[in-house]
């Protein structure tokens, strides 16, 4: 796996509370495109509030990169200045640099943030229930799933070998008929251990550009089973109000982040956010 330089890492990076007592429970690893500021502006507003429960500590970074161009770079670096949030490298942002993307950000929680008991990777067109996620988790300390855990949306499938499909893959690409089981990489949890384990793998793994097929090709190299979980959501369930969202944990589809606050606001007045 190719290493890029970072050029911003948040103000917290490395830092744990002297006592070594307090870790955070969970760290929020936002895929976010650079002109994104406006769904950035809404996640910190909303899911992405650190401060969002006063018992549990939780921690946000937006991962990112840089334009083909040189343009945002000051935008980007004023942001960072302002909320000590992100976490970028030297690689191009865009949509078939995802595994860059994704592998950047759990090289960064491994090697300079890795003291957080779960790590959850989300797109930055995403609701999410930090509620509900901490439900998943379990309460405490303590969790009841196995301690390499790999969770999400998990889907079986092949690859596509029509040559006019933006998802086409060459038989030399790839030479079998299935892909090895995946989680969409839109959003997922992984486990400290497990977040190592990748890590470590993925260090003599190429990279491939479908970011969700090559996590599960990680994961099936280090022997980390996928676990499917239904409150993650890849096509977007219908809102009839609080009620329809209650045991959702992170649904995509929301790229208006304006709705996404509206939403988010009304689960969270309905205590299901």
């Amino acid at each position: 796996m190719p290493k890029y330089k970072y050029l911003q890492m948040p103000a917290y990076t490395g830092a744990v509370d002297k006592s070594g007592a307090n870790p955070p429970r969970l760290t929020l690893l936002v895929k976010s495109a650079l002109h994104h500021q406006e769904q950035r502006q809404a996640i910190r507003k909303t899911w992405g509030y650190e401060s969002r429960f006063s018992d549990v500590h939780i921690r946000r970074a937006f991962l990112l990169g840089v334009s083909a161009d040189g343009s945002a770079t000051s935008a980007i670096e004023q942001e960072a200045k302002e909320y000590g949030d992100i976490v970028r490298a030297d690689f191009v942002d865009a949509y078939f640099n995802n595994t860059v993307k994704t592998m950047m950000g759990i090289r960064w929680a491994s090697e300079h943030f890795n003291s957080s008991d779960f790590y959850m990777f989300v797109d930055d067109d995403y609701y999410v229930s930090i509620k509900n996620v901490l439900r998943f988790l379990g309460k405490g300390r303590q969790t009841h799933h196995q301690s390499l855990l790999f969770a999400g949306y998990v889907f079986q499938s092949s690859p596509l070998r029509h040559k006019f499909s933006k998802w086409y893959i060459s038989l030399a690409e790839y030479p079998f008929d299935k892909w090895p089981a995946y989680v969409t990489a839109g959003a997922f949890i992984l486990s400290r251990d497990a977040l190592l384990q990748m890590y470590k793998v993925s260090r003599s793994l190429p990279l491939f550009r479908f970011d969700d097929v090559y996590l599960g090709m990680v994961a099936l190299k280090a022997h980390i089973p996928v676990h499917h979980c239904d409150g993650f959501h890849f096509d977007r369930p219908k809102y009839y109000g609080p009620e329809s969202y209650s045991n959702v944990i992170a649904s995509h589809g929301f790229s208006n982040p304006t709705e996404m606050q509206h939403i988010w606001n009304e689960c969270r007045s309905a205590n299901y956010a």
